[in-house]
């Protein structure tokens, strides 16, 4: 787990907001209202593709420098930075939720009094 910048390119979108990319790694996209949302959403869109990579041992590719990207006219390049560290912690220390309905309780709690008796 690491430390990693690279940068995103985000598109403007006609109807507004904008969709969000980073041309180093595949499949890695985000969209958003604002420039400020764009960051955050392009930071979590990030760390996951980076930690889901580490887990599986693929390679990371090197980022491109940001100088020999060349936007679109209704585009601009912005560095994003993550840290696949603190998105472990985070997901390994995440609590699990169940959704059980109480037939479920009841069902199984009654089977195992007959079990029992």
């Amino acid at each position: 787990m690491a430390r990693y910048t690279y940068p995103a390119v985000f598109e403007q979108e006609p109807e507004g907001g904008f969709s969000i990319y980073f041309p180093d790694i595949d499949g890695c996209y985000t969209q958003a209202e604002d420039i400020d949302e764009g960051i955050r959403n392009a930071n979590d869109a990030l760390c996951f593709m980076l930690y889901e990579m580490e887990k599986s041992v693929m390679p990371i590719p090197n980022a491109t420098p940001i100088n020999d990207l060349i936007p679109r006219s209704d585009s601009m390049v912005k560095l994003i930075s993550c840290d696949t560290s603190l998105y472990k912690k985070y997901f390994e220390n995440k609590r699990q939720r169940y959704c059980v309905s109480y037939e479920d309780v009841y069902v199984r709690n009654r089977n195992y009094t007959h079990a029992v008796n």
